[in-house]
């Protein structure tokens, strides 16, 4: 097993976690209805995202395990990228909890902007019109189009 020593064991890790919180979730989503008669039901969604983790976390343990029966070595981590990803799930759950008392556009357009100007380092220009653009047409598809009931925030949006 000499492919196991050159593996990169936070991946590894990682992926395993992963394995096994989609193996909860499928767990929990079996015994919710699958489809009611209105269409897809409570365990539809958790049911598919528990299938994906597993498969995507399988698949991740697989390819390390042949690029190291290759004898290829793990790249290094790349410390910036995973700085930019907590960076991106700290601005998430700030607007999760801004969700209820701004509404869904005000928070989304505050993390939109957030992730641009922040996480991306992209221009002010940049950062508001991809933020109102992407605020505007999720809503304008959801709201309007599908009439799906989003969180209103004080000002009625």
């Amino acid at each position: 097993m000499s492919w196991w020593k050159t593996l990169d064991k936070s991946d590894l890790v990682s992926a395993l976690l992963l394995v096994a919180l989609g193996v909860f979730v499928v767990a929990q989503a079996w015994d919710w209805p699958y489809l009611t008669k209105d269409g897809p039901g409570p365990g539809f969604f958790p049911l598919w995202i528990g299938i994906a983790l597993i498969v995507l976390a399988a698949t991740l343990i697989a390819l390390h395990a042949i690029g190291a029966a290759e004898g290829k070595t793990p790249e290094k981590t790349n410390w910036k990228g995973v700085r930019g990803v907590l960076i991106g799930w700290v601005g998430l759950m700030i607007a999760a909890a801004l969700l209820e008392p701004a509404g869904f556009v005000a928070s989304f357009v505050l993390l939109a902007a957030f992730l641009v100007r922040v996480v991306f380092r992209q221009s002010w220009r940049s950062t508001i019109i991809v933020s109102l653009a992407s605020a505007a047409g999720i809503w304008l598809v959801f709201v309007k189009l599908l009439q799906v009931r989003l969180p209103a925030g004080p000002w009625g949006f």
